[in-house]
């Protein structure tokens, strides 16, 4: 099962900042982790994030949208499907 969950936007320094917490069925370890932090940080330098392959957890506070997100996430070979 995949699922995705936007919280609260809010407004930070007049940046809209958005959390996004997505499952990714397919990370399997601390690698899987790193290649998909590096991903999203290729688009968005100052993004907060947290990947967990015991639970498949990204946790994401980004300025970027969250298609620019799964994209990335498609590109490195993670889908959130």
């Amino acid at each position: 099962m995949v699922s995705s969950l936007i919280s609260i936007d809010f407004l930070l320094n007049d940046f809209k900042l958005m959390t996004l917490k997505l499952t990714v069925p397919n990370m399997a370890c601390s690698a899987c982790a790193n290649t998909i932090t590096n991903a999203l940080k290729a688009i968005d330098a100052n993004a907060n994030i947290q990947a967990d392959p015991k639970t498949k957890l990204v946790s994401v506070d980004t300025q970027a949208s969250e298609t620019a997100i799964r994209e990335a996430l498609a590109a490195a070979g993670y889908p959130v499907v």
